[in-house]
């Protein structure tokens, strides 16, 4: 089971009723689009606007040596890559059986966080309960490393997700039809960059979540000029794959990390006057993410959600607020309802 924190939550304070909202539905260039917008209606509307001064209520297990077992992250590599620090983990849910077929989440990581880091958002999302989680690598140029800052070979990276997808599904009772890709900044703009690569691994993913960037070709994201512009091209290898689009808010310009932004928040008094004192926008907005998906995937099936704080880390989901809670609902209806 999830190791919970021994924490008093606070009980999250609302928006009034009616803030969370679904808007609309999109005439498309080739038909009808849904762009469900889920507004902030947030655990911080009446506190800080950083996240990360609310509790932390879970943590990820760390990773062990040795073979699979329920509750429990190991460090794995594929045969080709034996004795090099290029490896994933895998985490098998409290509840595995063997015999059952599992949902898979399989993520990115962040820029400066290798797979061994263990600051993935998977644990806190599948709650070690239900769904195989799995961490892949970028595999590096080399081909000796875990890549910590960027793409390193990405056809290398590409043929590493196919086959380690394909190896934990037949031995580790993954449900190769429920497989949904997600990731956290560097690892979110990957769920395209990375995902969509190519048709093949393109038909993998039953869904993916998108949390704090978007491959939308806005700034090169350590890309060649040739594959930044190919953003379009691997957005429409998306088809009907449902894309649930995240991002915290941010000020114009943005600057190069959080740090400054986290201190001025906490001067306001919730995150309404900081907002308002602060000109905090969408991240989805300011990087003109919503845009770029409106224009080059008019048909797709995009739920973005706006989460309520200038936090830009995979901490956010070590607490309790109602956007986690969102997501994890989102989650679960992609591959069917779990319970």
């Amino acid at each position: 089971m999830p190791r919970v924190l021994q924490i008093q939550t606070p009980e999250p304070r609302l928006r009034p009723a009616g803030a969370w909202s679904l808007a609309g539905v999109q005439a498309g260039v080739c038909g009808i689009a849904l762009f469900w917008i889920l507004f902030p209606g947030a655990a911080l509307a009446g506190g800080s606007a950083d996240v990360l001064e609310l509790p932390q209520d879970i943590e990820n297990p760390a990773v062990a040596e040795g073979a699979p077992a329920p509750g429990v992250t190991v460090l794995q590599a594929l045969p080709q890559y034996a004795g090099t620090r290029v490896a994933h983990t895998l985490h098998l849910p409290a509840d595995w059986v063997p015999g059952r077929r599992f949902p898979v989440l399989v993520e990115y990581s962040g820029n400066s966080v290798p797979v061994r880091g263990n600051k993935g958002i998977g644990f806190a999302l599948t709650e070690s309960r239900g769904f195989l989680w799995v961490v892949l690598p970028f595999v590096g140029t080399d081909r000796q490393k875990d890549e910590e800052w960027w793409w390193g070979d990405v056809s290398a990276t590409v043929e590493y997700a196919k086959a380690a997808v394909s190896e934990i599904c037949e031995k580790w009772g993954g449900d190769s039809r429920n497989v949904v890709l997600a990731g956290y900044s560097r690892g979110a703009i990957a769920c395209n960059y990375i995902g969509l690569h190519d048709d093949e691994i393109a038909r993998l993913w039953r869904a993916m979540v998108v949390v704090s960037h978007y491959d939308d070709a806005h700034i090169p994201w350590g890309m060649s000029p040739e594959e930044r512009s190919r953003a379009p091209e691997r957005i429409r290898r998306l088809g009907d794959t449902p894309q649930l689009i995240c991002g915290e808010y941010c000020s114009r310009p943005q600057s190069g990390n959080d740090v400054e932004l986290r201190k001025q928040v906490r001067t306001h008094s919730g995150f309404d006057a900081a907002q308002a004192a602060l000109g905090l926008e969408p991240l989805v907005e300011v990087e003109g993410t919503r845009a770029f998906v409106q224009r080059h995937c008019p048909t797709g099936q995009h739920t973005f959600l706006e989460l309520p704080w200038v936090n830009h880390g995979s901490a956010v989901f070590l607490r309790n607020t109602p956007e986690r809670t969102q997501i994890r609902a989102w989650l679960r209806s992609a591959v069917g309802g779990l319970p």
